[in-house]
């Protein structure tokens, strides 16, 4: 049968598996690592509060580094971008596995987060230039959906792999994924775009943005952990304020006005603020369950891992469903349908108490990824809908900035509810009560931006 005539380029869903291959990457390390910390301190002879940091020099770039990227790739072709992060990361991976002291190692970390922060920005402006519009929210479902799920699998097959042949093998796994990125890359991302080819050089102005930039996610990750272990409220002020001053004083640098425009677009300023309350939620479930299980049902590590797989297994089996269901009736009314069932996963989690069961729990906890799932690719693919081409970079740094706020927000948010009200029952509802409020101003937002209509921007 002869193909329909289009004014479109066809979508390229090779393109899509091998951006999804880079976000496996990215998501996979943030978590699949944390289990070889005790052996990695060990053999390299580093205490515990040193390990931390193999975590947080991995974290940091992705904070700081997000916006600039994105703003550096509205200048650069996707294929070089995609083929320098993704192969950075590889070549990163390889040097923290074969690191002879600790400080090599943080250094590796460290590299292996800036290249992190690439990979995490390219997909978006990827997606953009290789899928039709008509198909962007189910390719985004497809993409983030790979972030949960990555995030779930990491522990356990970070376990598996340090058990069998030690913590260097955790890094290595990056390799095989690194190759097959590249590999299915080069086959089908566009080389180049009119106006970006290439790989520009990074400026003066890049780096004040990431300085401006990583001394406030230094300073905002330092107050969530003091916060998280009731240290006293002076410290955390402190570095509060100093989030808030680096943050004022990002707005008034010049390169920060693409981005303060993309945030107050009236098309987009309501997707972008509903992203990180849903994630902050989910953040937060990811302390409270456990320590729920634990402190009130006694349940072992496994145990609590079967429970809170049910998260990930409610947004793996929506949003597929959801991306499909956003191309035919648009994005807004199905992200919008994903907050109120979030809404209503997190308001059913309000009256768990001990006699709740664990299935009974997972199947809140299911709703809650159901949710999600139809939340996440829509909203994506809103985003994508209503960026300016010439700055769908930009728009994805901003999009990954957000989410990294989200799932860094929300343990610690939920640490600080824990400790500070009396008996796990009541901090567990207090944190859920927190976390519903935060679905309550989600889902107002995505009902408020229902008025709007789902249409591709074709000039700034």
């Amino acid at each position: 049968m002869a193909e329909t005539p289009t004014t479109e380029p066809r979508t390229r869903w090779s393109a899509v598996a091998a951006v999804s291959l880079g976000v496996v990457l990215v998501a996979l390390d943030m978590t699949v690592v944390a289990v070889a910390l005790p052996a990695l301190g060990a053999d390299l002879g580093a205490e515990p509060a040193l390990t931390q940091w193999v975590l947080l020099a991995y974290s940091l770039p992705l904070f700081a580094l997000s916006v600039p990227a994105g703003r550096w790739l509205d200048r650069a072709g996707p294929l070089p971008a995609f083929v320098l992060a993704v192969s950075g990361f590889g070549v990163a991976s390889v040097l923290i596995a074969v690191a002879p002291t600790m400080g090599v190692l943080l250094l590796g970390r460290a590299v292996q987060g800036v290249f992190g922060s690439l990979v995490n920005v390219v997909a978006m402006p990827i997606v953009a230039a290789s899928v039709r519009p008509q198909h962007r929210a189910r390719a985004m479902s497809i993409v983030l959906t790979l972030i949960p799920l990555s995030g779930v699998a990491g522990p356990a097959l970070g376990g598996l792999l340090a058990d069998a042949y030690g913590w260097r093998s955790v890094f290595l796994l990056n390799v095989p994924i690194v190759l097959a990125a590249v590999w299915a890359g080069v086959r089908a991302i566009p080389s180049r775009l009119p106006g970006r080819e290439g790989l520009p050089r990074p400026d003066l102005r890049f780096a004040r943005e990431t300085f401006v930039l990583g001394l406030a996610g230094t300073a905002l990750f330092l107050t969530l952990d003091l916060l998280g272990r009731s240290a006293g409220a002076a410290l955390p002020a402190l570095l509060g304020a100093v989030t808030v001053v680096a943050l004022a004083a990002y707005t008034r640098l010049p390169e920060s006005r693409p981005v303060r425009g993309l945030l107050t677009r009236r098309t987009l300023r309501l997707p972008f603020l509903a992203l990180p309350l849903i994630l902050t939620g989910v953040g937060a479930l990811n302390f409270l369950v456990p320590y729920f299980l634990t402190e009130v049902r006694h349940a072992s590590p496994a145990r609590i891992g079967v429970v809170l797989l049910a998260l990930s297994a409610g947004m793996a089996v929506s949003s597929p469903i959801a991306g499909v269901l956003a191309d035919r009736v648009g994005n807004r009314p199905v992200a919008f349908a994903g907050t109120v069932v979030v809404l209503a996963g997190t308001v059913s989690l309000l009256f768990t108490d001990g006699d709740t069961s664990g299935l009974d729990l997972a199947l809140r906890l299911a709703l809650v990824g159901v949710g999600n799932g139809l939340f996440a690719g829509p909203n994506a693919a809103t985003v994508l809908a209503h960026t300016p081409p010439e700055l769908m970079g930009t728009s994805s740094g901003i999009s990954a900035l957000l989410r990294t706020l989200g799932f860094a927000l929300g343990p610690a948010l939920g640490a600080m509810l824990w400790t500070s009200v009396p008996g796990a029952a009541g901090g567990f509802t207090a944190g859920m009560t927190v976390v519903a409020a935060g679905a309550v101003v989600a889902t107002t937002a995505t009902a408020w931006s229902l008025r709007q209509r789902d249409r591709r921007v074709v000039s700034a």
